[in-house]
């Protein structure tokens, strides 16, 4: 009798299912899994300078530092110290804070000395090179149609390089007036982040709620065309750059009952100097 084969039988020959993936490919996964974790780690312990809020609050130092907000996510702040604001000779520091947001910071100085020029000088912070700032809050006043608007200049200020210019205002109701006027003697966008001085357009970029210049359209946007008030102005706005993509805002503004009361560029292109000469800022 013939011996049955083993295929007769029922025996199969079965083939081993390899896996999906080699042992070289699992081992290239497991190295990249692990670069991704320590990744991850350091990520979530990088410390880039931000400074830490407790309540709401900016935890800060000092009571002269120069605070932005870095960010240009509405509701995502991540406020920086830029650097420190000193005195400056012949004016008073006092500091307030802008409207749009409490944590940012805003100086005014005035004449200390009784009797002499009506000169208010606001020192505040914006997200955006100067550059980019000084585009943007001059566009804003160009828009709502104001006169007299210089072109934006360049100047070396206490080793520094500085963008400004200036604008003027009459009193409500004389020819020439900007669309608008009448309502306060504060330029464009201080209802922004100015509060009650006389900043210029968008100066509340320090107020980080929309990324506009690098961007603060949301709220410097809205704010209306600077007004006559009673008497005429005077406005030099200059900027200057800082760390974390943001810059000083200074904001002078000369007052007086005629316009050769106030005071010309020249003379507040002088203050400005002082004013830059007065802040140091951090690297």
């Amino acid at each position: 009798m013939a011996k049955k084969s083993a295929k007769s039988k029922g025996y199969r020959r079965q083939n081993a299912k390899k896996p999906y993936l080699s042992k070289k490919e699992i081992a290239a996964l497991c190295v990249i899994v692990a670069v991704l974790a320590v990744a991850a780690f350091f990520l979530f312990r990088y410390d880039d300078g931000a400074l830490k809020v407790q309540n709401g609050a900016v935890v800060t130092d000092g009571d002269n530092w120069l605070v932005a907000n870095g960010s240009n996510v509405r509701g995502g702040a991540r406020y920086y110290k830029l650097g420190e604001i000193g005195e400056i000779d012949g004016y008073t520091r006092a500091r307030g804070a802008q409207v749009a947001d409490a944590n940012l910071p805003q100086y005014t100085f005035t004449p200390a000395a009784e009797g002499g020029s009506d000169v208010t000088v606001t020192v505040s912070c914006g997200h955006g090179s100067a550059e980019a700032m000084a585009k943007y809050t001059r566009s804003l006043l160009e828009e709502g149609g104001m006169t007299g608007l210089g072109e934006i200049q360049t100047a070396d200020l206490s080793g520094r390089e500085a963008r400004w210019y200036s604008y003027a205002t009459e009193p409500a109701g004389t020819a020439g007036e900007a669309a608008g006027a009448g309502e306060t003697e504060a330029p464009a966008g201080e209802a922004a982040g100015a509060g009650e001085t006389e900043a210029p357009a968008a100066e509340a970029a320090g107020a980080g709620e929309t990324e506009a210049p690098a961007g603060e359209a949301g709220e410097a946007g809205e704010a209306e065309t600077p007004a006559g008030g009673s008497r005429y102005s005077r406005t030099l706005a200059g900027y200057v750059d800082a760390s974390h993509d943001c810059c000083v805002i200074v904001s002078i503004v000369s007052r007086g009952d005629t316009d050769d009361d106030c005071l010309p560029d020249d003379a507040l292109l002088a203050i400005l100097e002082k004013t830059v000469g007065a802040v140091s800022l951090d690297k």
